[in-house]
Parts: C-alpha cells; structure tokens; sequence
C-alpha cells in the first residue's frame, strides 16, 4: 500500500490528490450545488474553478493538503487543508457523494483532514458554507466549530443563501 493511501473500512480509502483528481473535484462540486441546491450561475461555477486551480497552483505539500476518498475504487469525496498562516489553516473543497452520506465517511475525510492540521501544527481552522448545508453543518457543529460571521450572498444562482464562517481551535 502507498504510504499516502490508508485503507479505512469497507473499501474505503482516503489519500493525496493526484493532478487526475482536479476535474472531479471541480465537476463533483459544480455537479453536487447544482443539483441539491441550485447554484448554477456562471458566477458559481467560475468561483469554484478559480478557487481549485488557486489552490493546485500555489499548493505547499508541506503545509496544504487535498485529500480524496475513494470507494471501489473510484473518487467519491474530497477535502483539503489550505494554509493561511503558521497558526491558521481553512478547510475547504468539502464532498461526499451521495450514496456514502449517513455513513461515516464524511466523518472519517473530515477527521483525516483535522489530523494533517494537528501534524502540521495549526491552532485554528476555519470553513466557509451555507446555512442550507444541513448535514455538513452538523457535522461542523459536532466537531467543535462555531459559526462566527454570516452574510447574504445573492450572486450564485438562488436568493437569500446565506454563507456562514465557522471557526474551530484545535
């Protein structure tokens, strides 16, 4: 086994992105907001690019990470670790695929995820999502974040979402 790949349970693995992983984490996310809560504006869909090529092109495997899960196989999930600064890290390109939701393997990404930030010496991670996001903010809230700032954002493709910033220490 890769030492970068660990075998979880039930044909689940969680490892590093690969240059290949890039377009199924921009369509996965285009895909998922689209579908379950109609963001489908140029606007959205430009963010989201943007914001993956940001992170592959100024990416510090010393300090970042994208971790992808798989399931038999095939990409069914993603997360990273962006930097922000020697004491601050943001949790970002969070996703799991429908048929793994409910069980436990967001829960297992996202422990993946806080575990790099404990190895790397960050005190303090912080996400940004929107307060339709039921199950991820739950999961969020469990964890131990706390939503710390709001604001309306009308730009993506549906009224009145509300983007939350939630933070956590470590």
């Amino acid at each position: 086994m890769d030492k970068n790949e660990n075998t979880i349970n039930s044909g689940l693995t969680i490892r590093n992105f690969t240059s290949e992983d890039v377009d199924y984490v921009i369509k996965g996310h285009h895909m998922m907001y689209e579908t379950e809560y109609g963001l489908t504006t140029d606007v959205w869909k430009s963010y989201v690019e943007d914001a993956v090529y940001d992170f592959i092109d100024h990416f510090d495997k010393e300090k970042e990470c994208m971790l992808i899960l798989h399931h038999d196989r095939a990409a069914m999930g993603s997360a990273a670790i962006r930097h922000a600064d020697d004491n601050n890290a943001q949790f970002r390109f969070f996703l799991i695929e429908p048929e793994l939701r409910g069980k436990g393997a967001g829960h297992l990404l996202f422990d993946s995820a806080m575990d790099f930030c404990r190895k790397k010496g960050y005190k303090h991670v912080f996400l940004w999502t929107f307060s339709t996001l039921f199950a991820a903010r739950h999961l969020y809230e469990t964890k131990g974040f706390r939503i710390t700032e709001t604001h309306e954002n009308n730009e993506w493709g549906t009224e009145k979402l509300v983007e939350e910033r939630w933070d956590m220490n470590l």
